[in-house]
């Protein structure tokens, strides 16, 4: 019986990946959610936007590894809560770039701590050289999709 277990879904790694993503993604959606009234997708676009942008659409969507519409959505979600606001950019005026506000930053300071928190709790089962090499492997695995493609 365990040699038929082991020739199902769950052998593959990209199988176990998804289900800690989405066990990962609904925990900390649950931590945004409660502790500060947003969306993940929400968190997502701030903790981009606050960390690497301003950002157009799609390079938002790109860095908060969101889907066009949702980034366009978590961003204009966002915009009514008067936490980001569009602006033309300064390279070329037909380029809108979402910003944070100030109100957007001072939540971006309440996000990243909550993420920190939870990436620790999630890998505390493990021990530093097991997390960095755990680190080391996805960065080589990612690096490996992006170059294929």
């Amino acid at each position: 019986m365990k040699a038929a277990a082991k020739a199902g879904l769950e052998q593959f790694l990209t199988y176990r990946m998804h289900v800690l993503n989405k066990l990962s993604d609904r925990g900390i959606s649950e931590r945004y959610q409660t502790k500060l009234d947003i969306t993940l997708p929400e968190a997502r676009v701030i903790a981009s936007v606050g960390s690497f942008g301003p950002f157009s659409i799609m390079d938002l969507a790109k860095h908060a590894n969101l889907d066009k519409s949702q980034a366009s959505r978590a961003a204009e979600a966002l915009i009514k809560r008067g936490l980001v606001q569009r602006e033309a950019s300064s390279d070329d005026g037909r380029v809108v770039l979402i910003s944070l506000t100030q109100e957007g930053r001072a939540l971006f300071r309440k996000v990243m701590p909550i993420a920190r928190k939870w990436n620790g709790d999630l890998f505390s089962c493990l021990s530093d050289a097991e997390r960095e090499a755990l680190g080391r492997v996805f960065d080589k695995v990612i690096a490996r999709v992006q170059a294929d493609g």
